[in-house]
This record gives C-alpha cells, structure tokens and sequence, in this order.
C-alpha cells in the first residue's frame, strides 16, 4: 500500500536552534514546547496573537504541565518544578550526576502521572551509556531501561495498556505491556522497523485511533504507523529535513503540533529551508475520512 502524502503548515515562524518536546495542556488550552540548546520554553494558547518565550539559564529538555502556572521541567542534569509567573525552581532530583557527559533528552507524563526522562551521551557517537528514568510519586527516579543511545519519542495507548518507547539509532518503535497502576512495563517488542530512506526516528505521539505518529530526523516528516502491521500509512511533510517531535492537541484535540530543528544543518540546508527550527501544524481530520 502506497502511504498518503499531505502537507504540514507553517504555525509559528520562530526559527528556534533545537526545537523539540512538544506537550498539549487540554486543561488550560495551552501549547508548550522547548527549544533546547537556548534554553528556553515557548508556549502557545489558542486566540493568542504570538507565543509566549520563557528564558532559563540551563538547557530545557522536556516539560509536562502540572498546573496552569506550574511545570515539570526536565533541565540538562535535573528535574524540577518551575513556577511560570517568576521562574522560582524547586529541584526535585539530580539526573545522573556520576555521569557528566549524558544529559536528559525527551520526557513525557504517563496516564497515571509519573514522569518519564531519557538520557544520552552529549558524544552522539557513544552507543549504550543513556537509560530510561520513571519518576515514582514518592520523588524517586527509577532507571527502567539502560543500555540505549538516544532514549528518545514515547507514548501510551488509549486503553493504558501499551507504552510506545524509541531510542533512535534502532530505527525501531518498540512496545512493552504497561500496568497503569505502578507504571511498570513488561514484554518488549518490535512493532515498527524504520527503513534509512526515512532517516532516524526521533520523538512521537499515538492518534485517537491508536495509530503512532513519529517525527522523522533527516527526510522532514512525520509518518503515521500502525503498530498492528508495522506498515506506513501517511508521510506529512514539513519541509524541515531535521523534524524532532509531534503531539496532538488544539481545541478539538485532533491538531497535531510539530517541532523542527536547525541543529546539526548545513548553511546551505538552512538557505534552502530557512523555515527550519519553527513550529508546523496538520490537521488529519481534514483528509482522513476515518479518523474519529
């Protein structure tokens, strides 16, 4: 089966150095998301004239919202609670402090409310020394996975059964059976083998119809797997030849939010694509006939 090709929109022209981590607050109608190497988090509301830029000191690598005024951040080397309104940090963990050339890199809240944090080697070219971290509602962070390289786009499916978990040089999307009780996770398994001409996998979220969206590193897009088949189904093009990471929000919930990334590109690539770096959005209902 050929996969439908569309085409994503530019939303926001913010042309950020690595933007990545994008997270919908369906309470609150926000968008956040993190350009990481400037240390900075950007938010977005619907009837907003322009994003909102907060500005850190350290890099900011993944966010979840715990109040409309307060985050979980996930810094270069810590974890914290961030209060917006004056940017007051209360810590909460180191993050592999015995290890100073890994840092954190992608990060999301699961359905029962733990945070999930990986890490990678700063040296993209050491394989094995990043892990996979859960923290538990008694503040502990807890190593789930070790042994990866860029521990990087995870999710959970509709019926909290399954979490989705990439770590990127794979170029493979694995599942494992996930108790929403604890959090624990179980059964790994292959379900998507990405093949090169599509680059390196980077950060995902799973469709309304437990379908996996997942940011394409190199070719520009965002494909929509299904994790029953393995098989492509969708390509959504962004122009941008580094597309990071995706999620779905807006006030229908069904938008789907797409980070791009200047970093690691050519002068020449950043010319033919100067949009690099901004903020995209897609729309899937508008040319999937089947999609709730």
């Amino acid at each position: 089966m050929t996969p439908s090709v569309f085409q994503a929109e530019l939303f926001i022209d913010n042309r950020a150095t690595h933007g990545e981590g994008p997270v919908w607050d369906a309470i609150n109608q926000v968008l956040y998301w993190v350009d990481i190497t400037s240390c900075r988090l950007h938010s977005w509301s619907p009837g907003a004239v322009k994003e909102r830029t907060y500005q850190f000191q350290e890099p900011v690598c993944a966010v979840a919202p715990i109040t409309r005024d307060r985050m979980l951040i996930a810094f270069a080397k810590r974890l914290a609670y961030v209060n917006l309104p004056d940017l007051s940090i209360e810590q909460i963990c180191q993050v592999e402090p015995d290890i100073p050339g890994n840092l954190c890199n992608d990060g999301k809240m699961d359905p029962a409310g733990r945070f999930w944090i990986g890490t990678m080697s700063n040296d993209e070219s050491i394989t094995g020394s990043g892990s996979l971290y859960r923290l538990d509602q008694d503040g502990q962070l807890t190593r789930v996975l070790e042994n990866l390289t860029i521990s990087n786009g995870m999710g959970w499916s509709r019926d909290l059964r399954t979490m989705y978990f990439i770590d990127s040089p794979t170029r493979e999307v694995w599942a494992f059976d996930f108790d929403p009780v604890d959090s624990s996770i179980t059964n790994r398994r292959t379900v998507v083998k990405v093949p090169e001409d599509l680059g390196l996998p980077d950060g995902m979220d799973v469709g309304y119809d437990g379908t996996l969206w997942v940011a394409h590193w190199g070719p520009g897009c965002v494909c929509q797997w299904c994790p029953l088949s393995g098989k492509l189904l969708t390509r959504i093009n962004t122009g941008c030849p580094h597309t990071s990471a995706c999620c779905f929000g807006g006030d229908d919930g069904k938008k789907l939010f797409i980070t791009t990334s200047r970093l690691e590109l050519f002068p020449y690539q950043i010319e033919e694509n100067p949009c690099s770096g901004s903020l995209f959005r897609y729309h899937p209902s508008a040319n999937h006939s089947d999609y709730p």
